[in-house]
């Protein structure tokens, strides 16, 4: 007999991963769940009345464990509940001043460009709506979510976030109705919603406080509309749109049946974190990392062209862009068999094959194939650096983004390549969040960093994504449509950008790689052959986790004992006999 609280996880954790049933002995992580559907799940869980962390979802080898350390919201508190239940939702310390982040001074937001930094999504609007309801829905999103209302303020020497109170903001002032046929071609729409994104992105002014846009594109009474949300890349991240969509569902309902918008809390504010970010930087024991991320920077890396990034590090030249998908067949052991037989992360094992992909594109030009690969890690960031600190409904750009070296070995077997990445990524101190707050946010240890070399590649995977959806409020085919339409006044910081992302469909979920490099930089065949060879290495990876021999533990398993890989590999070899 499952408890109640199992129950609700079971069902909460299959909507998450695209199951029709989970059941308790299953495992989050073996159905595909990543960093950012744990973030989720802790909201969701939080909306249906229990209080987990993320760090229990990493922690809990089950559903049925996670629903052991579940604890319910106590009835007082509502929807305004604090991050143990029993506080203020709206976090009061999320009004006022606020530092810059280590990833917003990595963008130069005071310099040519800055405003150009956006993130949008298009959802489908029910038939009928009405320009003074979405205004509503807008201004609840903007009252709620503090670094919506934020201006980015100071000096050049001293820049800063200043989020103004609760209503600061006109939401009437934000939106833009755009009338559209309701029976306007899906080119047409698509047309129009770009038209439409384009005018917004240029009326986004972080200095004016303008950080979020809205369009309402009406196709009358009748037929269901879109609503555009363009966001200021400042106050946003790929994890936020899982927050703010859900809060458009809720506020929706609330505005047309005449309620009081009450949303779920938010937790730790946005400005809370930049300063404890800020205060970390100085911590003795985060000082103690620089010689860490020294090495990392240190050392040859050979060009990838023939021309270096300017002096400013920013890549010349208009960008290219180039996609592959690989099919739900090649995926789902990617997201599943793998990082349950090796005990890592979807991350390890698309980061596996860029490493052997980068082998083999070298290779093939006559470079040094064997040369540790120096690249850059974006993430979500949003660790928890205090004891306490919930930012999982937390709006805000909580990037952090950090170096490592990658090598695959030169074994030609991928279940050693594999091995070896996933510990070189569990060498990272603390994920990683403390090489922002040292290169930007300490000015003694950013010195020497900003000297030191800094890596021509980056890499981001975005996580999990349902695919575009005919429901009100669901993310539309627009999406699609729109992604990678960025402004082009934001040079490139890197000469190549590579981000891969998952997208349930119906028969099963697909990984999609996207590469955009700097067109005065790079041969656009050059970068066509680097792809091909990452999804050659990830289809080879797919086929592996059907060997009867893949899987296997290593030394960041074994926390308790002190073993090498090969000892490891020696004792599993003997208990298999």
């Amino acid at each position: 007999m499952h408890t109640p609280v199992e129950e609700l996880l079971c069902r909460l954790v299959a909507d998450l991963v695209g199951r029709a049933n989970v059941y308790v002995d299953d495992r989050f992580f073996d159905l595909g769940g990543d960093s950012i559907t744990a973030m989720q799940l802790v909201s969701r869980a939080r909306e249906a009345g229990l209080v987990i962390t993320r760090r229990d979802v990493f922690r809990c080898q089950s559903v049925a464990e996670l629903a052991r350390v579940a604890r319910e919201v106590a009835p007082s508190a509502g929807a305004d509940a604090g991050p143990d239940g029993g506080g203020a939702g709206q976090a009061e310390d999320g009004v006022g001043s606020a530092p810059l982040t280590p990833v917003m001074h990595a963008f130069d937001v005071g310099g040519t460009g800055a405003d150009s930094l956006q993130q949008s999504v298009v959802v489908r609007v029910p038939a009928g709506a009405a320009l003074p309801q979405l205004t509503a829905v807008v201004q609840a999103l903007l009252d709620h979510h503090d670094v919506l209302r934020a201006r980015l303020a100071g000096s050049a020497e001293d820049r800063h976030l200043e989020i103004p109170e609760p209503g600061a903001v006109d939401a009437a002032a934000c939106i833009e109705r755009v009338a559209v046929s309701p029976d306007v071609a899906s080119e047409g729409l698509t047309s129009a919603v770009s038209e439409g994104m384009r005018r917004a992105q240029g009326l986004l002014d972080s200095a004016a406080g303008v950080m979020l846009r809205a369009v309402w594109f009406d196709a009358g009474p009748g037929a269901p509309g879109r609503l555009l949300l363009v966001a200021h890349g400042l106050v946003v991240d790929s994890a936020s749109w899982h927050v703010l969509l859900p809060d458009l569902t809720i506020a929706w309902d609330a505005v047309t049946q005449g309620r009081p918008v009450g949303l779920a809390p938010t937790g730790t504010s946005f400005r809370r974190w930049s300063q404890l970010l800020d205060e970390g930087a100085q911590n003795p024991a985060r000082v103690k990392e620089l010689p860490y991320w020294a090495t990392v920077l240190q050392g040859s890396e050979p060009l990838l062209s023939s021309r270096e990034l300017s002096a400013h590090g920013k890549a010349p030249g208009v960008a290219g862009t180039a996609t592959w998908t690989l099919p739900t067949a090649e995926t789902a052991p990617l997201m599943t068999s793998l990082p349950t037989l090796y005990s890592c992360g979807v991350d390890d094992v698309l980061l596996t094959g860029l490493a052997l992909a980068f082998t083999r594109w070298r290779r093939a030009r006559g470079l040094e194939e064997h040369q540790p690969l120096l690249m850059e890690l974006e993430g979500h960031g949003r660790q928890e650096i205090t004891a306490g600190v919930d930012v999982s409904r937390t709006v805000g750009r909580f990037t952090g983004v950090h170096p490592v070296r990658l090598d695959a070995g030169t074994d030609s077997l991928v279940s050693t390549a594999l091995k070896k990445v996933k510990e070189q990524l569990r060498s990272v101190p603390d994920s990683g969040i403390g090489y922002g707050m040292l290169r930007h946010l300490n000015p003694h240890t950013a010195q020497r960093l900003e000297k030191l070399p800094q890596p021509q590649i980056a890499f981001y995977y975005v996580g999990r994504s349902t695919a575009p959806q005919d429901a009100d409020w669901a993310m539309t085919a627009e999406n699609t449509a729109l992604q990678g339409a960025g402004d082009e006044r934001l040079p490139l910081r890197h000469a190549l950008r590579l981000t891969a992302a998952a997208q349930d469909q119906a028969d099963g979920t697909q990984l999609t790689i996207t590469c955009t490099w700097a067109g005065e930089l790079l041969a656009e065949q050059d970068v066509r052959d680097l792809g091909d060879a990452w999804i050659t290495a990830l289809t080879t990876l797919a086929g592996h986790a059907e060997d009867p021999y893949a899987g296997g533990r290593t030394p960041s398993d074994l926390s308790l004992v002190s073993l090498d890989q090969s000892e490891i590999d020696d004792i599993a070899q003997q208990l298999s006999l």
